[in-house]
């Protein structure tokens, strides 16, 4: 399964490569823009062995970069960090394996995920023509997402902050949807404020077969509203 995970990303990747390098033989502008999101998240699972218990709050901070090819247009990528995570119950006793020590955790119990992301989007931005000093867009594409930190909190167990890279898959992939409005000021800058949300494609847990952990899709999902700044 980790293995078909990894080949479906890389496949992934080659498909978006072409849309983060602009478009030769055509009239183009280059447009960066840095934003700071807050974030809301939760874990989805498609067991009924795992049940999602509330969202966690964090942040979304990184630069976009927009390859225009016509006037309302563009390509979208970029680069950002970004922290989510969920939490989750089980309906029966259930064995957590961290980096020194086995947990056997209650039916009932929280497990709080605590995850952040380097995320290497690619999509579409589509916006209308500037009325006054506004313009208005969408954006569509799909992420690359790369684990830099994992842990999990089990209130229970007096257990916080715990190294969780055994359960949790080093790689993701994803998509998202957004819109919003943009500003503009008289510095050559614009103001960037939307919503936007996104979800996994596949399994954010390792699922271990070794502890006899269920087989399920515990996929991230989360709604960013989007606080930027255009240059």
């Amino acid at each position: 399964m980790k293995r078909a995970i990894k080949r479906s990303i890389l496949k992934a990747l080659v498909i978006m490569l072409p849309a983060a390098v602009p478009l030769r033989g055509t009239a183009q502008e280059l447009v960066f823009a840095v934003h700071a999101d807050p974030v809301i998240s939760w874990m989805g699972s498609n067991e009924s062995e795992y049940v999602s218990e509330g969202s966690r709050a964090g942040f979304d901070i990184g630069l976009t970069v927009l390859h225009f090819f016509s006037e309302n247009y563009a390509v979208s990528s970029g680069i950002n960090i970004f922290s989510a995570g969920g939490i989750q119950s089980v309906t029966e006793p259930h064995t957590m394996v961290f980096t020194n020590f086995t947990q056997i955790v209650p039916e009932g119990e929280e497990i709080k995920y605590n995850l952040r992301y380097l995320n290497i989007p690619a999509g579409v931005r589509l916006q209308t023509t500037q009325t006054g000093a506004l313009k208005y867009f969408t954006d569509l594409g799909f992420d690359i997402r790369l684990l830099l930190k994992s842990t999990v909190d089990i209130p229970a167990m007096d257990i916080d902050h715990e190294n969780a890279k055994s359960e949790v898959n080093g790689m993701n992939a994803g998509w998202h949807l957004g819109g919003g409005i943009e500003y503009e000021l008289s510095l050559k800058a614009s103001i960037i404020t939307g919503l936007s949300y996104a979800q996994d494609f596949f399994d954010v847990t390792k699922d271990l077969e070794n502890v006899n952990q269920p087989d399920d899709r515990s996929r991230l999902k989360m709604f960013r509203i989007m606080l930027g700044i255009r240059f």
